[in-house]
């Protein structure tokens, strides 16, 4: 089948990007990673199924969840650009935070991430802003100097990489921010405390890698 055909059908199609195809235990059907979540489709893409597949001869494994956890993997992986990331001495754990700037405001964030990394996680921040078009202006307008989400943008290649965000963002699944994803690509929503955060990294086990593309 041809891979980048079938892409291009879908998008056309549907009205969404299509970043990833891979194929399923079943022949001829296809997991699509979309910006809309996890699709799937026969290789010509006349037809498109949504919703979970269980894999019922592995205790109903659910393939859709590790599909969408291959997707954030493999996003990140990709990055085009080398995010901030504010690395923990011990290393524990590695996630990506994804945050706009109504999470930047919060007067705990830079508390929460001074815990986090003297409690062995390192953060790599992907800035996050609601429209391509105002990239140029987060990154030069002098009005937005004293933004709190300024001390979380890109020294070098600003508007490209915050336009890049939106993008991977979208690609991984984020619709709430903020939003974080481990480097085994399970997607965490919402705020969270560093107790929090520890407790969940703890208990999905992600080991620290170092060749990890999370940071």
């Amino acid at each position: 089948m041809d891979t980048q055909a079938l892409k291009q059908t879908i998008t056309a199609r549907l009205g969404v990007p299509v970043y990833l195809v891979e194929p399923t235990p079943i022949a001829g059907l296809y997991m699509l990673g979309t910006s809309q979540g996890v699709l799937y489709s026969d290789a010509k893409g006349d037809y498109v199924v949504q919703g979970v597949m269980l894999d019922m001869t592995r205790d109903m494994k659910n393939l859709t969840i590790s599909g969408m956890r291959e997707q954030r993997r493999l996003g990140l992986a990709q990055v085009a650009h080398t995010p901030i990331v504010l690395k923990a001495r011990d290393e524990r754990h590695r996630v990506a935070l994804f945050l706009g700037e109504q999470d930047a405001k919060r007067r705990q964030l830079s508390g929460t991430l001074q815990h986090l990394q003297a409690s062995g996680v390192s953060v790599a921040l992907y800035p996050v802003i609601d429209h391509a078009e105002r990239a140029a202006d987060w990154c030069s307008d002098p009005l937005l100097q004293n933004d709190p989400l300024k001390a979380y943008l890109p020294q070098t290649a600003c508007s490209e990489t915050l336009i890049q965000n939106i993008g991977l963002s979208q690609w991984l699944g984020v619709k709430v921010l903020p939003a974080w994803v481990s480097s085994d690509g399970d997607l965490v929503r919402g705020y969270q405390s560093p107790e929090q955060l520890l407790k969940i990294l703890d208990h999905i086990d992600v080991p620290a890698n170092p060749s990890s593309s999370a940071s």
